[in-house]
């Protein structure tokens, strides 16, 4: 009867490591692709965020573009606030590039982007019309760069 109480024994001791084996491999799996789900996640939060940002150049560009177009835009405090706006925006695609991003296209194009809407601060003695035709270049590659944002996202 030892035997047999001492086999039955063994053999829940087995079917128990098995299921606990089973078990802990199966939430290993779900654990890493909850983890692989959130990087996705959170790469898809950073280029929104890209293009946003990009978005917003291209939108502050043309707006002063147009104001020049209907004669306004001459005050250096205008170009001023401008110049201000970008680089505050130029300084978050630099904080956002030091984001902890997996994807090296994605860092490259942020770094693409910050650079892009680099204006120079002699913009402000410059001509207004002169001033309007570097803005207009500006939202251009502000398009440019959120188009190629935009395709990170398919790939």
């Amino acid at each position: 009867v030892a035997d047999w109480v001492s086999g039955i024994g063994t053999l829940l001791a087995v079917v128990t490591a098995l299921y606990i084996a089973g078990s802990e491999r199966r939430s290993a799996e779900k654990a890493r692709a909850i983890a692989s789900n959130e990087e996705l996640q959170r790469h898809a939060h950073v280029i929104a965020e890209a293009i946003r940002l990009a978005a917003e150049v291209e939108a502050l560009a043309m707006n002063y573009k147009q104001l020049v177009s209907f004669g306004g835009g001459a005050s250096p405090s205008t170009r001023v606030n401008l110049l201000d706006d970008i680089e505050g925006i130029r300084r978050q695609f630099n904080s956002l590039q030091q984001f902890p991003i997996t994807d090296p296209r994605l860092f490259a194009e942020i770094g693409r982007v910050a650079h892009e809407c680099r204006v120079e601060s002699d913009l402000i003695d410059k001509s207004t019309s002169y001033s309007a035709q570097i803005m207009e270049r500006v939202a251009e590659r502000m398009r440019v760069r959120r188009d190629a944002l935009t395709r990170l996202t398919a790939g």
